[in-house]
């Protein structure tokens, strides 16, 4: 790489040195500029895109189920099929809220009936013993305001299963079997009890004993903010023997499961998982902003980490979020695929850890884990420590190269050492700029449909998002860095290649600055820019050395081929992201503006991915005619939004169901003052808007909302005066 031939000022034994690369600099590229058609460039913009559509339906790819008719060939599987008759059996009692006949009677005697079949069924080597436990307690939800949940006579139905010597180590396995009152919560989480009822069953016959316990968990009051959870781990018998579990969880109705928190520290049981999972899932970033607070909701995992002190695992199914807690949660959306590919990857996990030595001072406690999955195949996890060092080893190269490249500057064109890194700081800058522009542009769009009452147009197809956001967004970007670069090369008198050498060395400054920031702040997501960040440095490497080893445009393909792998990881992780964030946009209320965050969010990761190619735009030969073609793809996508009904933004196809969701309640209000009096004397219908399309696009369906009223007691009464289920601050 030319960046490393210095020229040194000196004399005597020197002179041989300063020659030698004195001689090689002549064979550098300073004189080289290097042109892309507008045309080749707008092709790049589209095979990548076409490759962010791949990413997308790998994301989506699922097993080949096993049916009941397998069971001969596939013998010690699970089978789908079995899972399924499950889910359906107990879905068909309907919904299921804690207290209620069917989750307090009937959805018990379900789970014991099939228990019982298992038992009679089960190898002789294994200890089955079944318990129905009743609890009443209270505990502070500290993440919910503080609030106190109290709980009384709940029920949960607990299956341990373990060697023929008793075990005092037991791993657990937990889902719930209750719902929210108006669903049949077929994902959420009759899959999970039907998932577990066939593990047992696989785990029974087989005729390998266990080494330790594996306790299943059917918890019967999830829904009611964690009690069923919290009884077991504080109250139950077998409580004190767990060492580790395993949380199964939906928030969508299909697709795979993703670990989305695990820990807390123990790396010793995220090993586990990475060892024997078939088709991961997983990911720190997913982990972060999950405990973050982002993403509303909480499961049971809080609940064993906090009041058991336990580490575990939890999982949750993210795709077709629209159904979750609705009354379309059922069956009919659940593939088999998904059951498969959930069965197939908890099975060898739970097997493993049943028979591993869980005696705590043989395993490693300390410690948080960097981990994501390589497009579903394997896990790549690393210690926090060991990664905070290679990030920081990614980052003083990339200063290293950057003062390499400085020093070559220098020698070529006379200029200050200094006066390439300041560029280089200058550009970074600008870099920033350009970013805060281009969501700022989103933003505004956002805003702009909100407005217009053109919101959400991408609920029911996320491809409105590219035509609004992501194209804008790199459009912003690519004018201003185009502008910017073409200043600074007359003000240096740079070359396309010095100038494209000067801004990719900016891009690195900006991935070393955020690696910086999460390393100080322990962000262990910062993973994603150190990755970035190692193949840009080795990318513009080939890059320069391609200018001496290839004629013609070779150096640009060098240059696409180097960073494939990173923007094909990053569309897999943003195609994740998106299948869990649209669905909850149209339940997070009017109040959090989706359509504007919706808009903010899409650029952020649109940039996070395609940014790597702006620096290209100082070699492009017709930035205007790129201007034009990406004005025009925007102008049309806004004018079929305005002009026809492409963008409706809800959906009642069975195949692709997307629907608004109204949460309606008959509530009745009585005020009194400190002396007892009554105040207020109120009742009717109570609508709360979850989305920012509600209400006003069926008041022409429903004409009472004409004379709906709105709220107006929040600052001179607690919760608004309101009889809200779950009087939380933070949730109103």
């Amino acid at each position: 790489m030319d960046t490393v031939l210095l020229r040194y000022r000196g004399s005597g034994s020197k002179q041989e040195v300063f020659t030698e690369m004195n001689e090689a600099l002549e064979a550098s590229p300073r004189k080289l500029n290097v042109t892309i058609k507008a045309k080749r460039f707008l092709i790049i913009l589209f095979l990548l895109t076409m490759l962010y559509v791949l990413a997308n339906n790998m994301a989506k790819t699922l097993p080949v189920p096993l049916m009941i008719k397998d069971e001969i060939t596939h013998k010690n599987r699970f089978i789908a099929e079995r899972a399924m008759n499950h889910i359906q059996n107990l879905t068909s009692i309907g919904a299921r809220p804690v207290g209620s006949f069917a989750n307090e009677v009937l959805a018990v005697n379900f789970l014991y009936k099939e228990l019982d079949v298992i038992m009679k069924k089960a190898h002789k080597i294994h200890r089955i013993s079944i318990d129905q436990q009743r609890a009443s307690g209270s505990f502070p939800l500290l993440f919910l305001d503080g609030m106190t949940s109290v709980y009384k006579d709940i029920q949960n139905i607990v299956v341990k299963i373990g060697p023929p010597v008793q075990s005092s180590h037991s791993i657990l396995v937990n889902c719930h079997y209750d719902t929210v009152a108006d669903s049949p919560g077929g994902s959420d989480d009759a899959a999970s009890c039907g998932v577990m009822l066939e593990l047992l069953r696989v785990i029974s016959l087989s005729s390998s004993p266990l080494k330790n316990n594996i306790i299943f968990l059917f918890n019967g009051a999830e829904e009611n903010l964690l009690q069923g959870s919290h009884a077991f781990i504080t109250q139950h018998k077998w409580a004190e023997e767990v060492k580790c579990f395993i949380n199964l969880e939906a928030c969508g109705a299909g697709g795979k499961e993703l670990l989305f928190q695990a820990g807390p520290e123990n790396p010793w049981l995220f090993e586990a998982y990475a060892l024997n999972v078939k088709s991961s899932m997983a990911s720190t970033l997913a982990e972060e902003v999950f405990q973050s607070g982002l993403i509303p909701g909480d499961t049971d995992f809080r609940i064993f980490r906090d009041f058991g002190g336990i580490p575990g695992l939890d999982f949750a199914w993210t795709s077709n979020g629209y159904v979750y807690h609705t009354k379309h949660d059922n069956v009919a959306q659940i593939p088999l695929g998904t059951l498969q590919h959930t069965g197939d990857n908890i099975l060898p996990i739970v097997l493993y850890l049943a028979n591993m030595d869980l005696t705590k001072e043989k395993l490693e406690t300390q410690g948080k884990m960097v981990y994501f999955d390589f497009f579903g195949t394997c896990i790549i996890r690393i210690k926090q420590k060991t990664s905070a060092f290679i990030n920081l080893l990614l980052t003083m190269t990339s200063i290293f190269i950057n003062y390499m490249h400085s020093h070559t500057f220098s020698a070529i064109y006379g200029h200050r050492k200094k006066t390439y890194f300041l560029h280089t700081c200058l550009c970074s800058c600008v870099m920033f700029f350009s970013w805060l522009l281009s969501v700022l542009t989103a933003g505004t769009i956002g805003f702009m449909l909100t407005t217009i009452d053109r919101a959400m147009s991408w609920y029911a197809t996320p491809t409105w998002i590219y035509f609004l956001y992501a194209v804008p967004s790199v459009l912003v970007s690519l004018v201003v860095m185009s502008q910017f670069s073409k200043w600074q090369a007359r003000k240096l008198a740079l070359p396309s290649t010095w100038n494209q050498r000067l801004n990719s060395d900016a891009f690195n400054l900006v991935l070393a600055f955020i690696i910086i920031v999460c390393i100080v702040f322990d962000i262990r997501s910062g993973f994603f820019a150190a990755i970035w960040l190692a193949f840009s440095i080795v990318g513009n490497l080939l890059k320069d050395l391609s200018y001496k080893w290839f004629k013609g445009d070779y150096w640009l393909l060098v240059y696409l081929i180097t960073f494939i792998l990173p923007f094909f990881k990053g569309c897999y992780m943003i195609s994740v992201v998106y299948k869990i964030v649209i669905p909850i946009m149209g339940r997070s209320g009017a109040g959090n503006h989706e359509e504007i965050v919706m808009a903010c969010i899409s650029s952020v990761l649109t940039l996070m991915i395609y940014y790597f190619v702006v620096p290209l735009v100082v070699a492009v030969d017709n930035m205007q005619k790129i201007t034009n073609v990406l004005i025009s793809i925007i102008a049309v996508a806004l004018l079929a939004l305005l002009l026809t009904p492409l963008g409706f933004p809800y959906s009642a196809d069975p195949n692709n169901l997307t629907p608004q969701r109204y949460m309606i309640l008959h509530v009745s209000s009585e005020s009194r003052d400190i002396h007892g009096s009554v105040t207020s004397d109120k009742s009717g219908f109570w609508v709360v808007d979850l989305d920012i399309n509600s209400p006003h696009l069926v008041q022409s369906f429903v004409p009472e909302m004409f004379s709906a009223q709105l709220v107006t007691d929040c600052t001179n009464q607690l919760y608004c005066g309101l009889p809200y289920i779950i009087p939380v601050w933070k949730l109103i």
